[in-house]
């Protein structure tokens, strides 16, 4: 796979000769916690070459909030306001393709930013040119700027293990989980006109991990970068309760009959939804060798979770579909460990 990584980076050069950085920010009645955002990205040690906001028709001072700190830094900063609500993907999106750096650095307008996340993000893109997007991990913090004690990693289960996994070229994790947090990316600019656009119903982080991976690699940074604020009107965030082992105990819990049933499956369904509409578009687009083996990737595990979607409500009924495909299993989850769970799982009816 790395071949094939230098074989596209030499044929597009532009990916490894990355000088300048754009931050896309998108707004939206962001007044409380916005100004210590813009704070934190004033106070970068590598400041950004230009700040991208796109303003979602707030209805509080946010636009006030934007412009007044526009006009104290030294760095352009463009204000753009929408004529009508987009949403926060398609915000997000519009806020990309505003951008005019080699590099983009996603952010929310409620977290705040350690002061070297747009420096240590670079030097890894630099450090690694066959790489397209760089995430890391945050603090958590609470709507007083407070540690609540959980890292993001932990509430999205973004194990050792799988952090392993992903490095070693294996993204079908990728449509399985939700781990790469849109407020710590930082995306080459050169790759935006194959993640763009994000389809609806769709949020922006998963689906540009998603399809990035099908042309440059991915690099997880350990640090966290950024203080991840948790707070009631947040549009996106992470499992309720920021429990580090929430989608462990939440397959065990639905073993037997109840509602949280429910939960897995409905889960199961997005995935499946979610991992088609990206073979779709990668399908749709002209792919080298990495990019085959990737969607190829995705849809080996697309067919293993309609398997499992399909599986009879009656649980003896299942025992012999499941063991005459049991090495997917091994290939695609957790092995035995997974068989018993679909083997004595309740299904909703």
């Amino acid at each position: 796979m790395l071949q094939a990584n230098r074989h596209a980076i030499e044929a597009a050069p532009e990916l490894s000769n990355c000088q300048t950085i754009s931050v896309a920010l998108c707004t939206y009645n962001g007044e409380q916690f916005l100004s210590r955002q813009l704070a934190s990205i004033a106070s970068q040690t590598r400041l950004p070459d230009e700040l991208v906001i796109c303003d979602d028709r707030s209805a509080d001072r946010t636009v006030d909030i934007v412009r007044k700190f526009a006009a104290s830094v030294s760095f352009p900063v463009r204000v753009v306001q929408n004529s009508e609500n987009l949403g926060s993907a398609k915000n997000f999106e519009k806020a990309i393709r505003l951008c005019s750096s080699d590099l983009i650095a996603l952010s929310d307008q409620d977290d705040i930013w350690s002061p070297g996340r747009l420096e240590r993000c670079e030097q890894e893109l630099r450090a690694h040119p066959e790489s397209g997007l760089v995430f890391s991990d945050g603090e958590i913090i609470d709507d007083q700027d407070r540690p609540i004690g959980k890292k993001l990693w932990q509430a999205f289960d973004f194990t050792e293990v799988r952090r392993c996994t992903l490095k070693a070229g294996n993204y079908d994790l990728l449509v399985k989980f939700r781990f790469v947090t849109g407020a710590t990316v930082m995306v080459r600019a050169a790759l935006r006109d194959r993640f763009l656009p994000i389809p609806a119903g769709w949020i922006h982080d998963e689906w540009i991990a998603a399809i990035v991976s099908a042309f440059a690699d991915l690099r997880p940074l350990d640090e966290p970068l950024i203080f991840y604020r948790e707070h009631t009107s947040q549009q996106v965030g992470f499992p309720t309760g920021v429990n580090p082992h929430w989608e462990l105990q939440a397959h065990w819990n639905t073993l037997a009959a109840g509602e949280k049933t429910d939960t897995y499956w409905n889960g199961l369904t997005r995935n499946i939804r979610f991992a088609q509409t990206v073979c779709k578009a990668l399908s749709g687009m002209t792919l080298d060798e990495r990019g085959r083996g990737i969607l190829s990737s995705y849809e080996a595990w697309l067919r293993f979770a309609c398997f499992r979607a399909s599986l009879p409500h009656r649980r003896l009924s299942r025992l012999a579909p499941v063991l005459k495909r049991y090495s997917w299993y091994s290939k695609h989850a957790l092995g035995f460990k997974s068989a018993v769970k679909d083997l004595v799982r309740s299904r909703p009816r």
